[in-house]
């Protein structure tokens, strides 16, 4: 039998196993699911011969049964502003990146986590999409756990006051394209026994991908079952030119998910960031009026981001005054407007950056 990864299963789905297959008693089995969250989450143990809890006939049928396997960490590279990547390798021996930023006192980290190797999406501006056109595979539910435990134990990152402190599911690929695997890994981070991060300290991000999930749109399905902060990259607030950025706003229009938006905030109470590149040509007053124009129909804060020049494309970044100008307009409206700099441009860890020949050259 093969052995299951343990990194590939939430709460309830540990459980539904240590019944079915290694004859736990079902009124003990909520008991153990605990004690094997806090052993792996908390406790960081790398074999279960350090599961002490367990009675040793037990032990050895969890041995037989379930495998810690995680990703190799192959190669390391920290930046001058000390963003560190991480290239990670893969069971099937394909590559993905995983970055940890940290804030200014370089004691606390946001970890940046990537959903696939490659991209199915097509973003002009996006390395990741620039180097693969095509999405190679989603990663499981461990893959994308992992990636957490992976740099936790870089940075020794387990005592009860946390390193790192938020997650973005911001790296390689698009979350709402995996979206199976993602809620198991979000259920690991937010579980008590688990990682236990809450829900404002998670944030998955979204071009605006409208399909039907469970008889629900997506996005509407991503408020009930990951129920985390949710970026919006959004990028134009012109459709003829978002398109030109975005193909996909062909198919999921700006118009046709902000009622899905809305139904996300009700739902959540959380307000939508929407995300927005500073290039030369989306930063001009036309795209703020437009801009204000959307965020008076979706509770939402701004993020402006700093572009980072693809050697492939003719896009410039937006000059200072520019995003100055920009973004007086979203605030003179009411609205937040936060600028984000690049971090870890260095090392091509910074956002939009991602673009590893090697996760997408394996086959």
């Amino acid at each position: 039998m093969k052995k299951q990864n343990f990194f590939d299963l939430n709460f309830d789905q540990l459980k539904t196993f240590l019944i079915n297959n290694a004859d736990v008693d079902v009124k003990k089995a909520k008991m153990r699911c605990q004690q094997l969250f806090n052993a792996v989450y908390k406790k960081n143990i790398k074999s279960f011969d350090e599961l002490t809890t367990f009675g040793i006939e037990l032990r050895d049928k969890i041995k037989k049964l379930i495998s810690l396997e995680k990703p190799k960490v192959v190669d390391t590279q920290k930046s001058k502003d000390g963003t560190i990547k991480f290239l990670l390798e893969l069971k099937d021996k394909r590559n993905v990146e995983t970055v940890l930023i940290p804030d200014k006192t370089q004691s606390k980290y946001t970890i940046c986590l990537s959903v696939s190797v490659g991209c199915y999406l097509s973003c002009e501006f996006c390395a990741t999409a620039q180097i693969s056109k095509n999405l190679v595979r989603n990663l499981s539910s461990g893959e994308i756990v992992s990636q957490i435990i992976l740099c936790k134990d870089y940075i020794n990152d387990w005592s009860t006051h946390k390193k790192i402190t938020n997650q973005v599911l911001m790296g390689e690929g698009s979350p709402f394209l995996n979206l199976d695997n993602v809620k198991v890994a979000i259920e690991n981070s937010k579980n008590k026994d688990g990682l236990e991060y809450g829900r404002t300290r998670i944030t998955v991000s979204t071009v605006g991908i409208g399909i039907k999930k469970d008889g629900m749109d997506s996005i509407e399905w991503a408020a009930k079952e990951l129920d985390v902060y949710l970026a919006w990259s959004l990028h134009s607030s012109i459709p003829k030119h978002r398109s030109e950025l975005m193909p996909i706003n062909e198919k999921y229009s700006i118009n046709s998910l902000i009622p899905q938006l809305n139904k996300y905030y009700e739902k959540t109470k959380l307000p939508i960031f929407i995300e927005w590149i500073c290039l030369e040509e989306n930063m001009t007053e036309k795209h703020a009026q437009e801009l204000v124009k959307i965020m008076k129909k979706v509770p939402s804060k701004l993020n402006l981001i700093e572009f980072n020049p693809l050697t492939n494309k003719d896009y410039k970044p937006a000059s200072q005054e520019k995003i100055k100008k920009f973004s007086k307009i979203i605030q003179d409206n009411g609205f937040l407007s936060l600028f984000r700099r690049s971090r870890g441009r260095d090392i091509n860890a910074s956002c939009g950056s991602l673009a590893n020949k090697k996760s997408v050259g394996n086959g």
